[in-house]
């Protein structure tokens, strides 16, 4: 036996015992499979000592009970029957599930399903920016973060595109305000206070300047907006029909297939 594999080449021998050749592709796809990372030394050294050790045990058995190998084999092409069964009916009942979710279906689930939502923190409406402390001009943007009139929108968007180093507002959606201020010095601040008060503030570590405005809020517990629950609800929405589909497309589905082969049968 012997370990040939080499990073770069085509169809290069990776490793070989007997006359059984693996191929750096095929370890590619493998590795993959088995959750080794290809770049890492350490994994392809593991994966390619656990590959030898199995095809050391089929060739030993092959020598020893050849018989007992080839019904090894079957069992194997038997379930590999139902592996590509699973994955083609997957495929297929993804493919129709995934169909276009109307807002009225949304709108529907949200009503009869109220009381299985409530949020487990703040979401709020909010502008958010982080810039260096070194950014010029923030005398002004003190001012415009306010939002007080209609051009401070525009005048911080200039400002952000110019020197934030993270940057967030979107009036019309609602993000959760820890999610928000995430890696934001804000454990000396009071959350409560800052949310229920719509706080306008501005605050500092060692880097940056942190200005926040939030402009609405909903509490903790309460039931959400539907259009926060939207992406949700249209993945339970999605999962609903896929368990509909796999009780009722099973039998049809394997009918469909058997029309695209020539097919026969002793009984």
């Amino acid at each position: 036996m012997c370990i040939l594999y080499s990073c770069g080449e085509k169809d290069k021998e990776w490793a070989k015992v007997g006359s059984i050749t693996l191929f750096e592709k095929e370890a590619s796809v493998l590795m993959e499979f088995l959750g080794y990372d290809f770049n890492l030394p350490a994994d392809r050294k593991q994966f390619t000592e656990e590959w030898i050790d199995r095809q050391v045990c089929i060739q030993e058995l092959a020598k020893e009970n050849p018989t007992k190998l080839e019904s090894l084999a079957e069992q194997t092409r038997w379930n590999l029957g139902d592996l590509a069964r699973y994955h083609l009916e997957e495929n297929y009942i993804q493919q129709q599930a995934q169909s276009k979710i109307s807002d009225s279906m949304i709108v529907d689930y949200f009503e009869k399903h109220k009381a299985e939502f409530s949020l487990n923190d703040y979401i709020v409406r909010a502008l958010y920016i982080k810039v260096p402390k070194e950014s010029p001009n923030q005398e002004k943007l003190r001012q415009h973060y306010l939002l007080k009139k209609d051009k401070d929108y525009s005048k911080v968007i200039s400002y952000a595109k110019l020197y934030a180093d993270n940057f967030y507002f979107d009036d019309s959606t609602w993000v959760y305000f820890d999610e928000l201020t995430k890696g934001t010095p804000t454990e000396h601040l009071n959350k409560d206070h800052l949310v229920l008060n719509r706080t306008k503030t501005h605050f500092s570590d060692e880097k940056f300047n942190y200005y926040l405005n939030i402009i609405d809020f909903r509490l903790k517990d309460a039931t959400p907006p539907m259009e926060f629950l939207k992406p949700t609800i249209e993945q339970l929405i999605i999962a609903q029909k896929l368990n509909e589909l796999k009780g009722k497309n099973s039998a049809s589905f394997i009918h469909k297939l058997k029309q695209n082969h020539e097919i026969t049968s002793k009984y």
